[in-house]
């Protein structure tokens, strides 16, 4: 029986690989409609950390959040022509509610420029009320004819910052400022190395003077855009006459700006991360940072809650894993999928491992036939002690050994799966 792999190989197929790991994670499933994308708990729990962090940045820039409409007249998007025929393909408009033909048509929120610069006419009087800084965490809805799970769906969660200022020069300066938000956040907490700069005039942003992007490298060569920040100079201050009364009594226009990110960031992260074995997620959003497996009941579960206590004290985000119904190997490979950071299996050697069992399929430490692979990686090799203890190299310190004489070492295979074979490390304190 030939060892299938649990996901396809990056070098053969890279997209493939991306929806085998989206899948096989946990991480998002299509919906029903078109497009649609259903964000499972792992995912979401990723993002909600995502969230946090981000939001945490753009509060410490002095912009406040705020909730706009999801409904949008479309009478507001015909007010700013460039705007509205940017966005006329990726539309989706309600003409029928309460069962008649509604008298405008209503557009579902692709972006909120419209919208919130129509209330910024109506909050921005004088030049006292300005710059108005506001933030909103949404979903849009924008057509997509070909989509993909995080990266292209036809609904998808961000965040969109709109603001408005005295100055041009003041709203290139804002422009600038989001720009270095996402930047940092990019790298600091994704772990996601960005390169920064001004899109052409044919890929600017449908109303905008000019749009800089976060673009970064994935592992198949390509770029992904990750976010987006906008000058919209006097555009929409005109198509929404935003005016105020400057300091030296003068009517004039606002200059406006907007900046968003999105669910498209994990997609990044998915895809600049991962790899063979399953997603791998930086500390900073993974939902769990480390995973305690203990390989049996009783007395090692309870060294496992110390441990896990230990932990969560010291402000690190852990979980055990109680699930004794499934196989170690099973378990194992789960969270090695997932991409948790640390995974630590407690437990006598041999435990949780069931003679002639046989794990998931691909999974390292398991045969297909049933036995489990030798140090080599063979499938029914045996595993044998050495004769003596393995020669040692000046410099490099000899492992603890494990009960039965053998030298405690990590091989290769585990070394590549970040995780420490059992009785190889002895706790401080239990």
């Amino acid at each position: 029986m030939a060892n299938e792999a649990v996901l396809t190989p990056q070098g053969e197929n890279f997209p493939q690989w991306y929806q085998d790991v989206v899948a096989r994670a946990e991480l998002a499933e299509t919906g029903p409609a078109r497009g649609s994308m259903v964000i499972r708990p792992w995912a979401y729990a990723i993002w909600e950390l995502m969230q946090a962090d981000m939001d945490r940045r753009i509060k410490a820039t002095g912009v406040q959040n705020a909730y706009f409409l999801l409904f949008i007249p479309m009478s507001f998007m015909e007010k700013e022509q460039e705007h509205v025929e940017g966005f006329s393909p990726e539309l989706a408009v309600v003409t029928h509610g309460g069962g008649e033909q509604l008298a405008e048509p209503l557009v579902v929120r692709p972006t909120s420029e419209t919208v919130i610069n129509h209330l910024f006419a109506k909050w921005i009087q004088s030049h006292r009320d300005l710059p108005l800084l506001i933030n909103q965490w949404a979903n849009v809805v924008r057509w997509e004819l070909r989509p993909r799970l995080f990266l292209r769906t036809t609904e998808f969660l961000w965040q969109e910052g709109h603001t408005a200022h005295a100055t041009y020069e003041d709203a290139q300066a804002e422009t600038m400022l989001a720009l270095e938000v996402y930047r940092a956040f990019m790298e600091e907490t994704l772990a996601v190395a960005v390169a920064t700069g001004e899109k052409s005039a044919a890929e600017r942003f449908a109303g905008a003077d000019r749009t800089y992007t976060c673009e970064g490298l994935m592992r198949d060569g390509k770029a992904l855009q990750m976010g987006t920040s906008h000058n919209l100079g006097h555009n929409f201050a005109r198509a929404f006459d935003i005016q105020y009364l400057s300091a030296e009594g003068r009517r004039e226009y606002v200059a406006t700006t907007s900046w968003g990110s999105s669910t498209r960031m994990l997609g990044g992260v998915i895809m600049t991360h991962g790899d063979d074995h399953g997603l791998r997620l930086p500390p900073a959003i993974a939902p769990h940072q480390v995973v305690l497996i203990p390989l049996a009941e009783g007395e090692v579960e309870g060294t496992v809650d110390k441990l896990a206590s230990q932990l969560r004290g010291e402000g690190v985000r852990t979980s055990v894993d109680r699930r004794f119904h499934l196989s170690f190997g099973r378990r194992s490979v789960d969270w090695e999928l997932k991409g948790v950071p640390v995974r630590v299996e407690l437990g006598p050697p041999g435990a949780g491992r069931r003679p002639g069992h046989r794990g998931p399929p691909g999974h390292p430490g398991q045969d297909p036939g049933g036995g489990r692979r030798g140090r080599a990686g063979r499938p029914g090799a045996a595993r044998r002690a050495p004769a003596q203890p393995p020669r040692r190299v000046a410099g490099r310190p000899r492992g603890p050994h494990l009960p039965g004489g053998r030298p405690g070492r990590v091989s290769r295979a585990d070394r590549r799966r970040r995780v420490l074979p059992v009785g190889l490390v002895r706790l401080p304190g239990l």
